[in-house]
């Protein structure tokens, strides 16, 4: 009788450990951006030549990347200023906030970066060299990253069977300020403006407003990424204080999208709360179909 108990708890248990990791592949799967996503994925590859990627997905052939030099200097997104491409991932890893490189690279291409991935430690990298190359296994599987398992295997997928030639190669403008060479992404933006368009998101057509407290830069940082996802952001404006709201309040709240919906939300709004991390809220805006109030938002993307 003890050792039909005894293989009884131990099916089980095997049984509920199925279970278990059959769950979270499943919430894997349902929260990757390949399943969510309609028409692009965009993921970044930081190393000392790091390097972008814009694909099509459903079997499309628009793929794009975009490769960068360690020595080239950009604006890091949370008021650090300009800093060296090639000590990013350092201040990165200082700060404990690895979403600095998806911020950062995200203002610089104009586009929502999905996935990126970046080697462990402080190193710090220099060089002018910029490598078109398709990522590591060990980058892909070993690296750190946002991605999970499932998304890391979809990735993977995603590069066999492709060539250099698959892919158009985009040039980030530089200009010289001193002795520094800084990336131009607002000369980017104008260039290739529609490039990473997503077409469902483009299709909703749907407008937004962005409110901001006292930082304009970061609300225009924050519109730049929208318009490069086909969002026509028509409006951007200050979230007026009061006495019972003062500034230094508002910039503590938490970041609201809030749409003018009656039933579910659009998949714009969704994209956008994922992307930024906002609370998603029902809500009728003056000018446009959605409302940013950017709350602390704010401070993520001066």
């Amino acid at each position: 009788m003890n050792t039909i108990r005894h293989k009884t708890v131990l099916l089980l248990g095997v049984a509920l450990c199925f279970l278990v990791l059959g769950i979270i592949f499943l919430r894997q799967v349902f929260s990757s951006a390949f399943f969510v996503k309609e028409d692009r994925i965009n993921i970044l590859f930081y190393s000392a030549s790091p390097i972008y990627f814009s694909l099509e997905k459903g079997g499309g052939d628009v793929h794009y990347a975009t490769t960068f030099n360690a020595d080239s200097r950009a604006a890091v997104a949370g008021g650090y200023g300009i800093y060296r491409i090639g000590a990013l991932g350092k201040l990165a890893t200082l700060e404990k906030n690895p979403s600095l490189l998806e911020k950062t690279f995200s203002r610089i291409t104009g586009s929502m970066i999905d996935y990126y991935f970046y080697p462990p430690g402080e190193t710090i990298y220099y060089g002018s060299a910029e490598t078109f190359r398709f990522p590591f296994f060990s980058e892909i599987f070993f690296g750190s990253s946002n991605a999970g398992f499932v998304d890391r295997m979809y990735i993977y997928l995603q590069f066999v069977g492709k060539h250099t030639t698959d892919f158009e190669e985009i040039k980030i403008k530089k200009i010289t300020e001193g002795n520094s060479i800084l990336l131009s992404d607002a000369t980017f933006a104008s260039q290739y403006l529609g490039y990473f368009y997503h077409k469902l998101l483009r299709a909703e057509n749907k407008t937004v407003q962005i409110l901001y407290v006292d930082s304009y830069a970061a609300a225009k940082n924050m519109s730049r990424i929208i318009d490069g996802e086909g969002i026509r952001v028509v409006d951007i404006d200050t979230e007026g204080s009061s006495n019972q709201t003062p500034s230094d309040t508002l910039k503590k709240q938490p970041c609201i999208i809030m749409e003018n919906i009656q039933g579910e939300f659009s998949q714009t709004a969704r994209e956008l709360s994922n992307f930024f991390s906002c609370r998603l809220s029902a809500g009728k805006g003056r000018v446009s179909d959605i409302v940013i109030k950017m709350g602390q938002a704010q401070g993520e993307w001066e």
